[in-house]
């Protein structure tokens, strides 16, 4: 038989995250007593409101097709979430897009958007799927290294001079995944600038929004002088909510450029599930209580990872936002997937390789605190072993 795997296929690899959570289910069911640091899912039940509006939902036959749009009423109130928390005035008829998760609506828009020859510029830490998407898309990636010292945020000269003819479009995760770390907003403004100089058109991921430390404030780079006409911006109810199994997101974009992107999410998906859209309209129109309490849990579970590392002398930036960590792990001379497999076979601490994240994440590893503090603790006590004996020789 002759082989089917185009070469596009070729060039995506799969998800070490999915490779390593795999592992660790494996040495659980064997009885080991397994720290989950891996994957980037809040562990809290979602809201019990929420539940309750898609349950009513689904015993009212909300069970048909929604418009390829998403539910109106859903719209209206994104549009609404979008004015107060965004500064984005937004036509909710055709300015916005339901989606099945935010993954969906990166995947829309990098399908209709581009084309063979494209270049993408991708952050280099970044989002595993950026990369793997553009290439299913047949455009190609063009890396763009992130530093610890700047925070893990673009180098402004190094991303223009990454930028070419063929360059198309920028994603732009902000707050970020796998760093915790967040542009601020002078930087935006310099990347606005940047990117209307050269007319190219951002994907604005903004999935971690809302999980925010220290007074940080997200700023949409939609919002900012220039950008409207040029910016998609993605949003999840997954990471706010703990609705990562419900698959429900959003995409905002211009008509003109919604007009593009619409059919390749009518094409794929048609429409999120109907009745998981009225629990995420609850979501944003019921009480906040449970992300305020999810917020607080996940602020003392950051500090306590922090300056646990800190104190064990492990260098690792300070998170913003998101519920993830990136030390370096380069004092001990093994390359990152070499680290996380002797965190997880000995010392029972699952992780995920830096590398997966690009080249540049080589010498980290990425630890989710989205587990429970007492889980938290024990990850902790098993890195601080760990080291120890590594610096033991």
């Amino acid at each position: 038989m002759r082989d089917f795997e185009p070469a596009k296929m070729k060039r995506v690899p799969f998800t070490g995250i999915r490779r390593v959570l795999e592992k660790a289910n494996k040495l659980e069911a064997e009885g080991r007593k397994i720290v989950h640091f891996e994957v980037g899912q809040p562990d809290f039940d979602t809201p019990a409101n929420i539940k309750e509006a898609a349950k009513k939902a689904l015993d009212q036959g909300v069970t048909a097709y929604s418009s390829n749009y998403g539910d109106i009423r859903l719209r209206r109130a994104i549009a609404e979430k979008l004015e107060r928390m965004n500064h984005l005035k937004v036509d909710p008829t055709k300015e916005i897009m339901v989606t099945c998760g935010g993954e969906e609506a990166v995947a829309a828009a990098l399908f209709a958007l581009l084309e063979k020859g494209d270049e993408v510029l991708i952050a280099d830490p970044s989002y595993i799927p950026y990369s793997s998407l553009t290439k299913i898309a047949e455009a190609e990636p063009v890396y763009v290294p992130l530093d610890e010292k700047n925070g893990y945020c673009f180098d402004l000269e190094k991303l223009e001079a990454a930028i070419t003819n063929k360059t198309k479009l920028l994603i732009l995760c902000t707050p970020g995944n796998p760093t915790g770390t967040m542009m601020d907003e002078e930087s935006l403004r310099k990347l606005a600038e940047i990117c209307c100089r050269h007319d190219i058109l951002v994907l604005a991921d903004e999935a971690y929004e809302q999980v925010l430390y220290d007074g940080n404030k997200h700023i949409s780079i939609a919002s900012l002088p220039g950008m409207w006409e040029r910016t998609i911006t993605v949003q999840s109810f997954s990471k706010t909510y703990s609705m990562c199994g419900w698959r429900i997101g959003y995409l905002v974009a211009p008509a003109e450029l919604m007009r593009i992107v619409v059919r390749a999410h009518q094409t794929v998906a048609m429409n999120a599930c109907s009745f998981g859209q009225l629990g995420a309209l609850e979501a944003l129109t019921g009480p906040q209580d449970s992300l305020y309490a999810m917020l607080a849990e996940f602020d003392r579970r950051r500090l306590l990872l922090y300056n646990g590392l800190k104190e064990l002398g492990i260098p690792c930036s300070r998170p913003q936002a998101a519920f993830y960590l990136f030390p370096d792990i380069g004092e001990f001379g093994m390359d990152s997937f070499t680290f996380a497999e002797l965190l997880l076979d000995k010392y029972g601490v699952a992780t995920v390789p830096g590398v997966e994240f690009g080249k540049n994440g080589e010498n980290h590893l990425r630890i989710s605190y989205a587990t429970s503090f007492e889980d938290c603790q024990m990850g902790l006590h098993r890195i601080a072993q760990c080291v120890s004996d590594l610096r033991k020789g």
